[in-house]
């Protein structure tokens, strides 16, 4: 039997359709949780390429360049590790709430990550370079709603328990965020 896509080693070294294939794929992994693992790194993506561009206006456009790409990089392992940590989860029903316990704090952490993204691309948004204020407004709601969704995965798995507070915190950050550029 070949084994599932997920297990075909990290994501990102694979080709992006790869991931979009197993994405769409009748096995259970993977799914919503590296789908917005994948959507906060690409909103700090966007984030820091208009940090980058927007040194002119801003002093600091060189740290928050610099924090998009330290989020981004803490993001991307989750692609493929919030897959593996729950077909883990699923093969060990013995060990299946530690096992979930961890995947969870794994989507809270791309809640908190993705919030953060929010906030930095907004305010890139508002002061940066004005000619990629439409990919900073599209980086702050791809990040508020990796953060939503992310907290709503966390509390599907764990209910209200820890660490859906951090992950709930982290989303309504985000969405404070995002609503500024309704």
């Amino acid at each position: 039997m070949d084994a599932p896509g997920w297990a075909l080693g990290d994501y990102l070294n694979r080709p992006l359709r790869e991931l979009f294939d197993d994405v769409a794929s009748g096995d259970s992994v993977p799914a919503a949780g590296s789908a917005v693992a994948a959507l906060g790194a690409l909103a700090a993506g966007l984030t820091a390429k208009v940090a980058r561009r927007s040194s002119s206006r801003l002093p600091n456009a060189a740290e928050l360049a610099q924090r998009a790409d330290e989020l981004r990089a803490g993001l991307e392992p989750l692609v493929t590790a919030d897959a593996a940590g729950y077909a883990d989860a699923m093969a060990a029903p013995e060990g299946r709430a530690a096992a979930m316990a961890a995947v969870s704090a794994g989507t809270a952490s791309i809640a908190e990550s993705a919030a953060e993204i929010a906030q930095l691309a907004a305010h890139l948004a508002l002061d940066g370079n004005q000619n990629l204020r439409w990919d900073a407004t599209a980086a702050v709601r791809i990040a508020a709603v990796a953060a939503e969704v992310a907290a709503e995965l966390t509390a599907a798995n764990v209910g209200e328990d820890d660490p859906f507070p951090r992950a709930c915190s982290a989303a309504i950050l985000a969405r404070t965020a995002a609503d500024r550029f309704k």
